[in-house]
């Protein structure tokens, strides 16, 4: 953990409790390159001149001024600075409690982390930060850092605290996009949302890497071991948007393709395969066989089946007609009764 870079006392009304703040960023990983003399290879040094007399003047003989008048200056020392302290040079006052959504990103700046300085203050210390999480709002305070007193946004993060220290409003400039004249064509802004949905995802910090500091990172590798250096390849410029709508839809193909979910558009079909897909539509039970080719066998053989079925027709009729001498002698026996 690096070493604090504030300590003091954090406070909610007259609850209070002792902290220490961390830097929340570094750079301590990128590379920095220094002022060498070409000629010899050395690094340069710079030294501090009057400007009036042009004598070199040392560290210890340096003090800090103000100009009231043209070369005209009040001086300060080092310990009149430090002696020159308010309420807020030990103390974060939390004044305020406000929705986070309200507080604008450009006035975000610096991030600290900040934690309990010893067990008696771990209590005090999870009790405002869960208070906070549970009311979902953040805190505003005020800090003194660097000889200058700074708003600062505290808010929950897991079991700690951060602090962000946040631009004041004269340094803040106001935007000037300018009114909408009208609103967008909705086609337009949905085929743009629906690019936006195939890049949506999570937010991975690990997965960006500084391409700048790797090709100098590169760079200073390849003069260690006496490469010579490939000339870069010339970035080519973005073509211009004619058609805006056409580039849409070339950029929705685009992201369809990488992503795999393109839903590739069929030719049209031909006469052929477009009989065959009639044909199958059918129901299986019409579905028939029909005898082809020349030879009249199978034909003879689909035949034979309808000549038999003829005398059975014959023997049906002449079993249901009635017996004339049946019938004859049945008159004579009525008449004779």
């Amino acid at each position: 953990m690096p070493r604090a870079s504030w300590s003091g006392f954090l406070r909610l009304s007259l609850v209070t409790c002792p902290v220490y703040l961390t830097p929340a960023t570094t750079e301590s990983k990128r590379i920095r390159l220094h002022q060498l003399n070409s000629k010899t290879g050395n690094r340069v040094s710079q030294r501090l001149f009057d400007s009036k007399t042009g004598e070199e003047v040392s560290r210890d003989q340096i003090v800090k001024g103000f100009e009231f008048d043209r070369d005209r200056y009040v001086t300060v020392t080092d310990e009149e600075l430090q002696d020159l302290k308010i309420e807020s040079s030990n103390i974060i006052e939390l004044d305020r409690f406000v929705s986070r959504d309200e507080v604008d990103p450009p006035y975000l700046d610096t991030p600290y982390y900040v934690y309990p300085d010893g067990q008696i203050a771990a209590e005090t210390f999870r009790v405002i930060g869960e208070a906070m999480a549970r009311a979902n709002k953040v805190g505003l305070g005020r800090i003194v850092l660097a000889n200058r007193e700074r708003q600062v946004l505290i808010e929950p993060r897991g079991a700690g605290l951060v602090m962000s220290t946040l631009r004041a409003s004269d340094e803040v400039r106001a935007a000037d996009f300018g009114d909408k004249e009208k609103e967008a064509d909705p086609e337009l802004v949905a085929i743009a949302e629906t690019i936006i949905e195939r890049r949506a995802g999570a937010f991975e910090p690990s997965s960006f890497h500084d391409r700048y500091q790797d090709a100098l990172r590169e760079l200073v590798q390849s003069k260690l071991k006496g490469k010579i250096t490939a000339p870069a390849e010339e970035i080519e410029k973005p073509p211009k948007v004619i058609n805006l709508m056409d580039a849409l839809k070339r950029s929705l193909a685009r992201e369809e393709a990488g992503s795999g979910r393109a839903t590739p558009v069929a030719p049209p079909p031909s006469a052929a395969r477009r009989a065959r897909s009639a044909g199958d539509r059918r129901q299986p039970p019409l579905l028939l066989p029909v005898a082809g080719g020349r030879d009249n066998k199978p034909a003879a053989e689909t035949a034979e089946p309808k000549a038999s079925a003829a005398p059975r027709r014959r023997r049906a009729r002449e079993e249901a007609a009635p017996d004339p001498t049946a019938a004859a002698t049945s008159t004579r026996r009525r008449r004779k009764a």
